[in-house]
């Protein structure tokens, strides 16, 4: 949710059009980190949202530098628009930001949701149904149903991504509307044969937030969402539950191997790094070699980290966000690199065993 309003931002202000910016290949920096990884090759595919340097202070030339990044940083991009719902097909047109990612090679991970927080009246920020005017804030509606599905036939028909999620931490939106999960399980059957039907290659997913179903005990969402999906995304913010990445139980992760027998994808995975929230940037490398190691007995098809650029949080996300959030990125907001910089390079340069 923090990622599609932040990068949006930036991608809509400066009108993104990369196809007469193609940089040359760069060759990638060898630095070795002060730690070493505990995987000899991966088995997945990595990478971040590419959140320019100063945001939201940016440039046109700043966002096509950290797409050409993330490029050298990894095979995967998370793309978002200020529209993460009904609408969103038209932002990625006028945006073009699916060409930049293009002509960078990397593949693309798209979601398109169906809730957001926004203000409720008097009753103040809530999760609600991402309605258009006109149209009810109804999972179980006819017309919303239509539009939502027709959304994603058409973002999968014009882009042909290599992924699509159908919903971003979903179970955060129905810890609190319970009732609406088993029309959205009828939204996800009529979306994903609409997306098979126009884009065969497409991996269709659902992403939850790991330390929601962890802590409301949500596992039991797994059985049914693996059935009408390619893969179980996840996000992950350990840094919130545990001090310190070696608090991290071994079982963390495994432990969702007895719910789902689906491919996992990792779409966010980050540690802070600032003193505000009692982190470091030797905390923030630590927790990436902890995750690689807790996960090593997981069948995983990506892992992407939070940020390539620390971000300042205005608005609404300020309000509803940690604080501690935004310092979840590889580099500084002036594009110095922090110490986990140089362990995802290490990261980079891995073999990829598949």
């Amino acid at each position: 949710m923090v990622t599609s309003i932040i990068v949006a931002a930036a991608i809509i202000a400066c009108g993104m059009s990369f196809w007469a910016y193609r940089h040359p290949d760069q060759q990638n920096q060898i630095h070795q980190s002060n730690y070493s990884l505990p995987i000899a090759e991966r088995r997945f595919l990595i990478g971040m949202a590419p959140t320019p340097k100063s945001m939201p202070e940016t440039t046109f030339s700043d966002i096509v530098d950290a797409y050409q990044e993330a490029a050298s940083l990894g095979e995967v991009v998370m793309i978002w628009t200020s529209e993460t719902g009904i609408g969103e097909f038209d932002q990625l047109n006028k945006s073009r930001v699916v060409e930049g990612a293009r002509v960078y090679g990397l593949n693309l991970v798209i979601t398109l949701d169906f809730a957001t927080i926004a203000n409720a009246g008097g009753a103040g920020l809530e999760y609600l149904i991402d309605a258009p005017p006109g149209v009810p804030a109804d999972l179980s509606d006819p017309q919303f149903i239509d539009l939502w599905v027709a959304e994603a036939e058409a973002i999968a028909r014009e882009f042909k991504p290599e992924y699509l999620s159908l919903g971003n931490e979903v179970n955060d939106y129905f810890y609190s509307h319970p009732d609406d999960f088993g029309a959205y399980l009828n939204m996800l059957d009529r979306a994903y044969a609409a997306i098979k039907g126009v884009s065969q290659s497409t991996k269709v997913m659902v992403v939850l937030s790991y330390n929601h179903m962890v802590e409301n005990d949500q596992f039991w969402m797994l059985a049914p969402l693996s059935n009408r999906s390619d893969l179980i995304g996840l996000t992950t913010y350990p840094w919130k539950q545990f001090s310190a990445p070696e608090e991290i139980p071994d079982d963390y992760y495994l432990r969702i191997m007895n719910f789902t027998g689906q491919k996992l994808a990792f779409t966010e995975i980050g540690w802070a790094s600032s003193q505000e929230s009692g982190s470091s940037e030797k905390e923030q490398a630590e927790f990436l070699v902890q995750f690689l190691r807790l996960t090593k007995g997981l069948d995983v098809e990506m892992v992407n980290w939070l940020f390539l650029h620390e971000i300042k949080m205005e608005g609404t996300v300020a309000s509803i966000v940690d604080p501690g959030t935004a310092s979840i990125s590889l580099k500084n907001p002036d594009g110095s690199k922090k110490e986990v910089y140089y362990l995802w390079q290490d990261l980079k340069g891995l073999p990829i065993a598949r």
